[in-house]
């Protein structure tokens, strides 16, 4: 019984220091400010139609 009870005892402790330390590095990430996309950056979207390649119809 004491076996069982030290060894939830140093589970839940590894467990409270994981808890702790991944709060804390979640919290950091909030504190940086986002970056903006810049507009100069636009993404280019590509239509069938403007391919240049030829496909064959599916029958």
């Amino acid at each position: 019984m004491v076996t069982f009870f030290s060894i939830l005892f140093v589970l839940l402790t590894i467990n409270a220091l994981l808890l702790i330390f991944s709060v804390n590095g979640a919290m950091d990430r909030f504190k940086k400010p986002f970056q903006k996309i810049s507009e100069t950056q636009a993404t280019t979207l590509f239509s069938l139609e403007d391919s240049k390649s030829e496909f064959k119809k599916a029958s």
